[in-house]
């Protein structure tokens, strides 16, 4: 009697397990692409850049880059999904009780290097140190991040390729929020 209930125990915990495992995986994907991105207005800029990227799928091969495949650690998944909470969090939080329209995304570009996270990067562009078709200064340059990466002075991909995976993305915001007062009545127009 009592290993027939342990048996029952184990295959219900067991198909609990297993649901609770598809929702959440399921939660995790419908919540990690531009479509939901962009539900938030504020990242109109972001997104527009972005689909002329070729991180976007309008390369050759069709290869399409999700947000948080930059945007999040992928060192384990507790730091992926804790970090995947805490920034839906914060942005939702912004999005409805913050001031959303008044957001200096010059600014947060400086601090890019936060926000894009190399193991995103070197998951896919797993040949940058060996990769023939890329010219002798890419080499020494990625062989300069490579001297730095256990070192106080290290850098992240973002530091040089500066608008990967968004495209245009200073003179989209420009039309958003212009840097400078000469432009923010010709952005204005060409926003609307």
């Amino acid at each position: 009697m009592k290993k027939r209930v342990i048996f029952f125990i184990l295959i219900i915990g067991g198909l609990l397990g297993l649901l609770s495992s598809l929702g959440v995986y399921y939660g995790l994907s419908a919540t990690s692409d531009e479509k939901f991105c962009v539900v938030c207005h504020e990242m109109d800029p972001i997104v527009i850049a972005y689909s002329k990227d070729i991180h976007s799928g309008i390369g050759k091969t069709g290869v399409k880059a999700k947000c948080v495949d930059c945007h999040l650690p992928h060192d384990n998944i507790i730091n992926y999904i804790y970090a995947k909470a805490r920034n839906g969090v914060v942005e939702g939080a912004i999005h409805f009780f913050g001031d959303a329209e008044n957001i200096n995304w010059h600014e947060n570009r400086k601090h890019r290097k936060n926000f894009v996270f190399d193991d995103g990067c070197l998951n896919c562009h797993t040949n940058i140190y060996d990769n023939k078709l890329i010219s002798a200064k890419a080499h020494e340059m990625h062989d300069h991040y490579k001297s730095l990466l256990n070192t106080d002075k290290k850098l992240g991909c973002a530091s040089c390729h500066v608008e990967v995976g968004h495209t245009g993305l200073q003179n989209m915001l420009n039309y958003w929020n212009p840097q400078y007062e000469a432009y923010k009545e010709k952005a204005l127009k060409k926003k609307h």
